[in-house]
Order: structure tokens, then sequence, then C-alpha cells
């Protein structure tokens, strides 16, 4: 028998330690590459959702917020951050409606014939602005006739922060009787 070869072939198999040290800084970098590729895959995910979210619920109260003014025949309160105002219900019955803008709990609610509901949340800045026959801005409660809505909503993904700014058209109080 010849121990000589037998040695030898066994020194020779497996990985010296530069090969080893090179594939373990290799497979390093390419885990960390993969590991950063699911990580904005993950962020951008949420922040999509979020877009959504808000853009969805923002549609909603627009819609909402639409039909009310239509309807309403007599305001009782108007500032930048309070709408208040009665409107005819489907039943002909007058109703009060009230919206107001939360600045502590950042969201929008909306109160209808005594029942509160909350519209929008994460609201970072909200904005009421009325305008008279003429178009012109007013403070003047007697001569509301359009209302315009101005709101940015923001959520946070991780330490990135997503923003949905909405910007209607101004809504017509359609049964609100005015003079210039």
């Amino acid at each position: 028998m010849n121990k000589r070869s037998k040695f030898s072939r066994s020194d020779k198999s497996g990985f010296s330690l530069m090969e080893l040290l090179l594939a373990i800084g290799i497979g390093g970098i390419v885990l960390v590459g993969a590991t950063m590729s699911v990580n904005l895959w993950a962020r951008s995910s949420v922040s999509l959702g979020n877009y959504v979210d808000m853009s969805g619920s923002c549609r909603r109260t627009l819609d909402i917020f639409a039909s009310d003014v239509r309807m309403a025949d007599d305001v009782s309160v108007s500032n930048s951050g309070t709408f208040t105002f009665t409107a005819y219900a489907a039943s002909n019955k007058r109703v009060t409606v009230n919206y107001v803008f939360d600045d502590v709990a950042d969201k929008v609610i909306r109160t209808y014939d005594g029942a509160s509901t909350v519209l929008l949340r994460n609201v970072n800045r909200f904005g009421l602005s009325f305008f008279d026959l003429t178009r012109n801005s007013t403070t003047n409660l007697l001569s509301v006739k359009e209302v315009q809505i101005e709101a940015i909503l923001r959520k946070k993904v991780l330490n990135l922060s997503n923003t949905d700014e909405i910007i209607s058209a101004r809504f017509i109080l359609r049964n609100r009787r005015v003079s210039t």
C-alpha cells in the first residue's frame, strides 16, 4: 500500500482559506443586496397602499361633502376649520350638518343629524374657503354661496412620509338664497 498517495489526495481536496473568505465575501454582498431589494419592495408596497387609501378616502369625503353642500339652505358657522349648515334630507326634513377639523387628533369629522363619522384621518392641514355670489372670498355668513376644501393628508412609512393633497372644486349651495 502506498500511504503517500492517499494523504496527498486528501491534502488537495477542499477550499483554501483565501477561496473560503472570497466566497463568504461574495455571498455577503449578494445577501445584503437581496435584503435591500426586499426592504425597498416592502416600503414601496406600503407607500402604494397608503396612497390608495388616502385617495379613496378623499374621493368619498368629497362625494359626501358635495351631496351635503348642494342641499344646504342655511349656513350657521363658517370658518377655516368648521362648517355648520342645515340641509334638506331625502324625506324633505331639515337636518343639521357639521364638518369640523380636529387638529389634535388630525381628522375631519362629519356630524349629520347628530350622528358623527370620521371622514378623513392623518390630516396635516385642512381649510375651507367661502365665496359669495360674485365668486369673491367672504367671511360673511349671509353671503356664502360656494365652498372649497383644501387638505393635506400625510401617512408615514418608517422614516418617509406619503402626502396627498386635496384641492376641490367649488361646491355651490344650490338651495341657499343670497343677494348681491
